[in-house]
């Protein structure tokens, strides 16, 4: 009786064992790789965290992970046919949510993938092979880069493939909350952690996929759910494994955890022993995110710059015209332009001189009403000032005598910061050398360097007007783009403040919905900055000026008088 009772705890024993080894062999679940048993090919590596890093940030590379083992899976029964898996996967990239390709989870008759191509073929398929129906591969897609050739619906979607990359079903990346019930889009290029479950149901022949972020249970709710019949996909022996792949985008792949079963639920995996996440780099910025942020931000400062540019125009008028009204209230208002009395006096030509007054000389000039005039233009570099200035137009304001010529009007010269006299022109003109100094990395001035307009128009007459731009920026832009700031940041800057465009045409340039005039280096006369030792400000002078403005004579007033009979 004894011998029999130990016979039979012995076949118990054993079949339980024999059961056990079974089950080991139809599933396995690793939290972290060490010490795995996987087969690595490609750029696959596991590092000494224990993460499964399948690609590093080459171009146009793949990396695989198998089970050693195939797993058999037998067509004339449905229930042989099912299986189940999850895993943790993060996708890093250098510039978030602009890596590629993705990565995969498949099912494949052979570890060999040889002919395979990168980037938009995960890995997985070939110009020649997809698509066609003695592949035996079933994969489910997470892709990062649409590629209409496989008509993919966006760049951030999951797919259930079959023997193609053109997807049975698709959807984009989402999940859906147990709590909300309501569906919340994810970032799969975000780099964070992802878990993913896949399920087949071969007695039902339902495929369901569902997605979720790490730490989320998993979501009654999957994101695929489609019927198929895989009796005519799966062989009887196949393997298990996970490809991803770059292209001319890249990215990190990582896998942090895994788990599959053949015939039942895949265990499921403790997060508490996963291996840390990846570390996200700090944001890179894309050629294209970059001149689109640099066009956002230029975009954003112009109008901060006529908001504010009006604010103190409004604040500095207001105030200088309670010292200016008093006397021109009293007097008349007398402006004449500064464009009129420069065409009047041939550009203040040394030829039009008629006299040299006490603090300014006094050119011959004709009004476009055919007037003649004399126009006295009073030197800053004096020591008279406004109150001497305001006096002698009250003076000759109030003279008369048939020998003595009549006050017309006056004038002060264009942008002249003294008076503390605030345009749009003005604005434009700054805005120009900003665009200038965002570009190119500098100064518009600095010490023992060419200004910084002159520089562009030198590098632009060579043809290589790109190389004026930030080295800091390695390249990283869009070459049109860059050019169109350049120009238009000389455009701003034009001598002229009427050729300069306004603010509302900068925006339009810059947002492309118009297109920049053409301009040439020999057409754009660019205004330099210069300081005076004598006075503490800065003032404009004008390069299409230089051959009757000498460098002392920059900041005027200039008074208008007729010329006696």
């Amino acid at each position: 009786m004894a011998a029999a009772q130990y016979l039979y705890l012995w076949i118990v024993f054993n079949l339980s064992l024999f059961l056990a080894l079974a089950q080991e062999e139809n599933q396995f679940i690793y939290h972290g790789f060490n010490n795995s048993k996987l087969q690595l090919g490609g750029l696959a590596k596991i590092l000494p965290n224990g993460l499964l890093r399948l690609t590093n940030t080459s171009e146009l590379e793949s990396g695989y992970a198998f089970y050693p083992s195939p797993f058999k899976f037998n067509s004339s029964s449905s229930q042989t046919l099912s299986f189940s898996t999850t895993f943790v996967f993060a996708m890093v990239s250098k510039a978030v949510n602009f890596g590629g390709n993705g990565l995969a989870f498949f099912i494949s008759p052979s570890m060999n993938f040889t002919g395979a191509v990168a980037g938009a073929y995960l890995g997985l398929f070939n110009l020649t092979n997809n698509g066609q129906p003695n592949n035996h591969i079933l994969a489910v897609e997470l892709d990062t880069v649409e590629s209409p050739e496989f008509y993919d619906i966006d760049g951030n979607h999951v797919g259930i493939d079959v023997n193609s990359l053109i997807s049975n079903q698709s959807a984009t990346a989402s999940y859906f909350s147990n709590k909300e019930e309501k569906n919340e889009t994810l970032e799969l290029g975000s780099g964070k952690p992802i878990q993913i479950w896949i399920d087949y149901d071969g007695t039902e022949k339902l495929f369901n996929v569902t997605i979720a972020p790490l730490k989320i249970p998993k979501p009654n709710r999957p994101l695929l759910s489609k019927h198929l019949d895989l009796s005519e996909v799966l062989s009887e022996s196949m393997y298990v494994g996970l490809s991803a792949a770059t292209g001319t985008r890249i990215s990190d792949h990582y896998i942090l955890g895994w788990s599959f079963n053949k015939s039942g639920p895949a265990q499921n995996l403790d997060i508490s022993k996963l291996p840390p996440p990846p570390p996200i780099p700090p944001p890179e910025k894309t050629s294209e995110g970059l001149d689109r942020t640099i066009t956002v931000l230029l975009v954003a400062i112009a109008v901060v710059l006529i908001t504010v540019g009006g604010a103190v125009y409004i604040v500095r008028k207001k105030k200088y015209e309670e010292v200016y009204e008093d006397w021109e209230k009293e007097y008349g208002p007398h402006r004449l332009s500064y464009k009129n009395l420069y065409k009047a006096t041939k550009g203040f030509k040394e030829k039009e001189i008629i006299g040299q007054g006490g603090f300014g000389q006094v050119y011959r000039g004709v009004l476009p009403s055919n007037v003649q005039i004399a126009v006295k233009r009073i030197s800053h570099n004096s020591n008279e000032g406004m109150k001497q200035f305001v006096a002698e137009i009250v003076s000759m304001r109030r003279l008369r005598h048939r020998n003595l010529v009549q006050l017309r009007g006056y004038c002060r010269p264009p942008e002249l910061l003294k008076t503390g006299k605030a345009t749009t022109s003005t604005d434009v003109f700054a805005f120009g050398a900003f665009m200038l100094e965002v570009a190119c990395g500098r100064r518009p001035m600095e010490p023992g360097m060419v200004d910084l307009a002159a520089w562009v128009i030198d590098c632009w007459k060579r043809g290589a007007i790109l190389d004026v731009s930030d080295p800091r920026l390695e390249g990283m832009y869009v070459e049109e783009q860059m050019e169109l700031v350049l120009k238009l940041g000389l455009l701003c800057s034009h001598s002229n403040p009427e050729t300069r465009p306004s603010m509302k045409q900068v925006t339009q340039y810059l947002d492309g919905e118009t297109k920049l005039p053409s301009i040439t280096p020999e057409s754009t006369v660019i205004g330099a900055i210069t300081a005076r030792n004598e006075v503490p400000d800065i003032v404009l002078s004008f390069d299409s000026l230089s051959e009757s403005i000498s460098s002392h004579t920059l900041s005027t007033v200039d008074s208008i008088l007729v010329l006696g009979r």
